[in-house]
This record gives structure tokens, C-alpha cells and sequence, in this order.
């Protein structure tokens, strides 16, 4: 049909249209994308490379430095850590050998206990141990006996400690000479009986060696613990319990202090339940006065270094007493890091304490942040030389490029005449050459092209008035021929076919007709038939469907299009059934009743326009195949449906079940007939 092969034309013409006006638009948008200059584009670069490289270089450089001070901290804070224990160990070794000592001594009965003539080992004990506060026995009668530091009219003096029956069992003190002999009354105290004491129940419950709690010893108000042994005799029975107090003086503090831990660093010894017992600070260890002083809690200390550190340890850990092993930790303290070390210090006769070492990260890597900023300072002098010497090489090498630039500019504009001059790069004194040829050849280009351009536009416009001409030839060929709305639709459409999403399709024959076409004169067969489907095409039209075509006997309709409605599948039955009742009313002139077989299948189509010198309007797709084998596989005189036409129908209409026969292409469907229309009321 030469109508259908314009109307592909045209849409081809358009569709090329418009690929190139959207090729078009895609190349002005990468014109219009940013630009750089070449100069940039050489520098960067360069300049790139070598902030890269020097970043890595000095990063790595960082990260090498900052795991060597980490391990160098690590190892650090272990060494001081085992110095602190084996101080402390050796701290707390002798009150337990001076107490066996004396427990020896007392038990030998060598002790005048009743009248504290003797007391020269206790006196000597204190004097050789500068941090014992006091070294003493008590016996199981209530009899006390020992050598006491005393603060004495300002001054510091070791005196005798006595309670017996002579100071009537109260606490005396008395000056010492040089044997250890009872002088002078120094200060009576009040009522003392020393089996009352914490340290003597806590030896006879022990039955061993054991420290007490740190506690603030009632005279010197000093932090204090007490080392006690009970004495038995040979029966085993307890004859008393010899003691000896150690104060955690200020020496423990200044062999804290004087530890090289590091610029900033602190040691500090708590407790399992948080106080302070030493520390490398000059944090007093106590407030409070009188009855009121108590020991610091870590965790509100003064110190932050201190308090903090112990706030992070309780919390990390869940508490000071669940810390076991030696543990290495950091956290950060207003944005520095600390590097601590924890480890519990445990001599099995009831020092349970915690040894604590801080080192804030800052005080190994200052070295290395100076190293760092020298680096960046370094880095940042190469890159303005870098930055200084690829402007020039830059501007070198784009000063030709630039006349380039020029030149094709002026080329662009139509000056073909304009020449570029050879440069002292090489590479670009070839390209100018090449150029320079370039233009030539353009130039005689541009002259040809003119020629067959004129030309081509020439012949585009007698074909253009030759194609217009013939579409609208073939538009009024199609209004002519189909019915106005279809027309219509395909004028309007780019495409010469549409997709409609659900129609119904009937297919009809006559029964028959092929024998009856036999015996009758071709114009009475014609005559028959055309009164036929002159009937039919009357009921098309009354109900609103859409006649496809005729081909011989056969007769195809379509509801639904070229306008969807809703009641497409219900004016088909319609239509069908009064086809039905019309095969009844023929011309007896035709020969014997004739029948009709009828098939009705609702699906999607394509309806559109095929062929080239010739046309026809018709309709494509697997719903059209199944209407049609509906019809050739039905019965005469009856109208089978598919399963799905049924179900728009089964409430207004007669219908009974077939069953599945085979349809080829789809297997087994199930059918039905379609007998008549239900009464319903209105």
C-alpha cells in the first residue's frame, strides 16, 4: 500500500530528525561542560604527584614513629611499674621479719612486760627503719610493750609505749636512753587494752601473718597499715600478738616522684576500694581534720591526671577489685592520649593494692610532631618550587598551542587564509605543518561541498513537494476507505498499528456454503451472500462494533476499538445471538436452512494498517488465533466462548459448559455455548 510505505517514510525522516537534534544536544552539553586551561591541566599534575608521594612518604613516616614511641611507652611503663613493686615488696618485707623476730624474743619471756624496764629491740627496729611508725607486742593478760616514733614538744623522738598494771592499763609514753631502758614520763594517754585492738583479733583469727586495712593511725593522723604475727607457746597456746606500724611517709612519695616515668607522667598507689595510699604528686593523701580525716578517694582527686585515670579504670573494668593481672590501657584525656599500666600488688599476707603508672602520649611524640611540622614546611616549599617551575614549562609549551588555537578559531570563523608559524617544539612544528596542509585541503573542501550541497538541496526539494503531495494523497486514500476514527487515529499515531489491552473478537461462518456454492450461478451466490452480510453489517453498526472483514463465507468483527468501552463482550453475544436468529430468516431462494458457526474469544490485540501498493485494516495476536479456532472447532447453529469471555457474560447470559478441547498452539481450554440471554428484571 504506497499510502502505508509514505507514512513510513515521513516517520522515518522524523525519527532521524530527531536522534540528530538530541545528538546535537548531547555535544552542546560537553561544549558547555567546564573548562580547563592546558596550563592548569600540566601543572596539576605535577603538583599532584608530589603532594601525593611526600604525604605517603611522611604518613608512613608518622605511623613507623608513633608504633616506636607506643612500644617505647609499652616498655616504659612496665619497667617503672616492676620498680614500684620491688620497692614496695621490699617496703613491706621487714615489719613481717621484725615481728617474728620479737614474736621469738617474746616468747623466750625476754620482755618485761609487767614493768617496761626493757626496750631496746623495738627501739632499735624503729631506728634503722625510717618508715616503721612503730614496733610493739601485747600479751593475752592485756600487758602492752613497744618503741613508738613520737612528736614531741616539736620535735620527733622514738619513746617507749607501755600499758600494764604500773600506768594502771592506760597508754603511756616515756623517754629511752640509749639501752632501751624506761626514763621520764613523756604523755599519758587514755585506757588500752590491746587485745581489743583490730591488729590483735585480726592475728589470733589469721593464726598467721597478716597486714591490716590501711587505716589514719590515731597519733600521727599519717596513712598507716599494720603488720601483726600471734606468738604461741610450745602447748600451742596464744601468748600474744607481736605488731609492727608502717607509715606511708613522704619517702615512698619522693621514690614516686623521682621515677622516670616521663615529663608528665604520675605513679600512684590506691587500694582495692579507691584510696589514695601514695603518689608521685604533692596532692596531700588525707582530709579532713580530727575524728573527720580520712584517706582521698582517687577518684576525687585533686590531680585530673589522678581522678581522671581512675574514673576511666572503675569504669573500664567495672571496679577496682576486679582487676587481677597486669593490664595496659589508654583513653583520652581533653583530646591527649594516656597510656596507663595497672598492676596489682599482692605479697599473700593481705596487701591487696594497685600500682597505677600515667604517661600522656604527648611527652613521647613531641619530638616527632616537630619532625612532622618540619616535614609539612618542607613539603610546602617544594610544591611552591614544583608549582613555580610547571607555570613556566607550562607557559613554554602553551604559548604555540595557543596560536593554534587562534589560527582554528579564525578558521571557524571562515578565515581559511590565516597561517600558523612553525614553533621550537618539535612535535609542535609538525603540527603546525600539518595544520597549515589542513587548511588547504579544507578550503577546497568547503568549495566541492558547496557545489553538492547546492545540489542535494535541490533534490531535497522536489522530493519533499513530491512526499507531501503523496501523504496527502494517501490521508485522504485512508478517509475514504476506513472508517473516520480510525483514520484519524492513525493519522495522529507515529506508528502505523496500536496496541489495544482487551477486545472481543467474533469469528462466523457459514455452514455449508462451499457445497451450496456448487449449484448455484455465480451472481445468485454473490447476490445471497451480499444480502447476508449486508445483515450483518446493519447489526455491526447497532451495536456499536467494529467490522473487520469478510473473507468469502467468513465474517469477523471486533468490540472494544478503535474506542475501548466496557461492554465490549456483551455486544458481541448480542450481535451473536441475532445473527443466530437472522440465519433462520434467510431467503428460501439459497437453498436449505443455513447455519452459522460462531467463535468469541476477549484478549489484547494489535489493530493497524499492513501491505504497500495495497492495504487493509485488520487485527494481530494470540486472542485473534483462539476466536478463530473457537469457530472452526465449534458446532453449527451454535456459539462457543472462551473462559474468558464467560466471565464477563455468565451473569446476563445463558450459558453452558463444553468442556476442554484441544486448541492447537495452547493446549487444552475450557469452553462454553452461549444459548441465550437472561430475563432480568429491571
Amino acid at each position: 500500500m504506497k499510502y502505508l510505505g509514505d507514512m513510513m517514510a515521513y516517520w522515518l525522516l522524523d525519527r532521524r530528525a530527531s536522534i540528530k537534534k538530541q545528538s546535537a544536544s548531547q555535544v552542546m552539553k560537553i561544549f558547555k561542560a567546564p573548562k580547563f586551561r592546558l596550563r592548569v591541566a600540566l601543572v596539576i599534575p605535577f603538583v599532584l604527584q608530589i603532594v601525593g608521594a611526600a604525604g605517603l612518604v611522611s604518613y608512613l613516616s608518622f605511623r613507623s614513629s608513633q608504633t616506636a614511641v607506643n612500644d617505647l611507652a609499652t616498655q616504659l611503663r612496665s619497667e617503672v611499674s616492676a620498680r614500684i613493686d620491688g620497692e614496695m615488696r621490699k617496703y613491706l618485707s621487714s615489719p613481717h621479719d621484725f615481728n617474728r623476730l620479737n614474736g621469738v624474743t617474746f616468747a623466750r619471756d625476754n620482755f618485761d612486760m609487767v614493768n617496761a624496764s626493757n626496750g631496746k629491740q623495738f627501739l632499735t627496729q624503729v631506728q634503722i627503719s625510717p618508715f616503721i611508725y612503730a614496733s610493739y607486742c601485747g600479751d593475752s593478760q592485756g600487758q602492752y610493750l613497744g618503741a613508738y616514733r613520737l612528736f614531741f614538744q616539736g620535735s620527733s623522738t622514738i619513746a617507749m609505749s607501755v600499758s600494764n598494771q604500773e600506768s594502771n592499763y592506760n597508754f603511756y609514753f616515756y623517754a629511752m636512753d640509749s639501752r632501751g631502758n624506761r626514763q621520764q614520763l613523756l604523755e599519758k594517754l587514755r585506757p588500752y587494752d590491746p587485745r581489743k585492738r583490730p591488729w590483735y583479733k585480726a592475728a589470733i583469727a589469721a593464726q598467721r601473718q597478716i597486714w591490716s586495712e590501711v587505716y589514719l593511725d590515731f597519733a600521727s593522723g599519717l596513712p598507716t597499715i599494720t603488720a601483726s604475727e600471734p606468738i604461741y607457746d610450745t602447748a600451742g597456746n596464744i601468748l600474744g600478738v607481736c605488731a609492727t606500724d608502717v607509715v606511708l611517709l613522704q619517702d615512698l612519695r619522693n621514690f614516686l616522684a623521682n621515677l622516670s616515668v616521663s615529663k608528665n607522667g604520675r605513679a600512684f598507689i590506691i587500694d582495692r576500694k579507691g584510696s589514695m595510699l601514695s603518689s608521685s604528686t604533692k596532692e596531700p593523701l588525707t582530709v579532713g581534720k580530727g575524728e573527720n580525716t580520712k584517706l582521698v578517694i582517687a577518684t576525687e582527686s585533686e590531680e585530673p591526671v589522678v581522678r581522671e585515670t581512675s574514673k576511666y579504670l572503675q569504669q573500664h573494668f567495672g571496679g577496682f577489685d576486679k582487676i587481677r593481672n597486669n593490664q595496659q590501657v589508654d583513653y583520652l584525656l581533653d583530646g591527649q592520649r594516656q597510656f596507663v599500666q595497672v598492676s596489682p600488688l599482692n605479697d599473700g599476707k593481705g596487701i591487696d593494692w594497685l600500682i597505677v603508672v600515667v604517661a600522656p602520649e604527648s611527652d613521647f611524640m613531641g619530638k616527632i610532631y616537630e619532625n612532622a611540622h618540619n616535614t609539612i614546611v618542607l613539603v610546602l616549599i617544594a610544591l611552591g618550587v614544583a608549582i613555580l617551575i610547571g607555570f613556566f614549562t607550562a607557559r613554554w609549551i602553551v604559548r604555540p598551542l595557543q596560536m593554534l588555537s587562534k589560527a582554528s578559531q579564525e578558521i571557524a570563523k571562515g578565515n581559511l587564509d590565516h597561517k600558523v608559524y612553525p614553533s621550537a617544539l618539535k612535535e609542535i612544528s609538525i603540527l603546525a605543518n600539518s595544520f597549515n596542509s589542513m587548511t588547504d585541503q579544507l578550503k577546497e573542501s568547503v568549495e566541492a561541498l558547496r557545489l553538492a550541497n547546492e545540489e542535494l538541496e535541490n533534490r531535497v526539494e522536489r522530493r519533499t513537494a513530491e512526499l507531501r503531495k503523496e501523504k496527502e494523497r494517501s490521508e485522504q486514500l485512508l478517509l475514504n476507505i476506513l472508517p473516520g476514527e480510525i483514520a484519524e487515529r492513525l493519522k495522529r499515531s507515529e506508528s502505523p498499528a496500536e496496541h489495544f489491552e482487551e477486545v472481543t473478537i467474533l469469528f462466523a461462518d457459514i455452514v455449508g456454503f462451499t457445497a451450496l456454492s456448487a449449484k448455484m450461478e455465480p451472481m445468485q451466490l454473490v447476490s445471497g451472500l451480499n444480502s447476508i452480510f449486508s445483515a450483518f453489517d446493519q447489526m455491526t453498526e447497532k451495536y456499536g462494533l467494529e467490522k473487520i472483514k469478510t473473507i468469502g463465507d467468513a465474517y469477523m468483527v471486533v468490540g472494544g476499538l478503535p474506542i475501548p468501552r466496557p461492554d465490549h463482550a456483551r455486544a458481541i453475544a448480542d450481535m451473536a445471538l441475532e445473527m443466530q436468529s437472522y440465519m433462520k430468516t434467510i431467503p428460501s431462494d439459497l437453498g436449505d436452512s443455513l447455519q452459522l458457526r460462531i467463535g468469541i474469544n476477549t484478549g489484547p490485540v494489535i489493530a493497524g494498517v499492513i501491505g504497500i501498493k495495497k492495504f487493509i485494516y485488520d487485527l494481530w495476536g494470540d486472542a485473534v488465533n483462539v476466536a478463530s479456532r473457537m469457530e472452526s472447532h465449534g458446532k453449527p447453529g451454535c456459539i462457543q466462548i472462551t473462559e474468558t469471555t464467560y466471565c464477563y457474560l455468565k451473569d446476563r447470559y445463558l450459558l453452558e459448559a463444553r468442556g476442554t478441547i484441544s486448541v492447537k498452539g495452547r493446549g487444552d481450554m475450557m469452553t462454553y455455548w452461549l444459548t441465550g440471554k437472561l430475563i432480568i428484571d429491571s
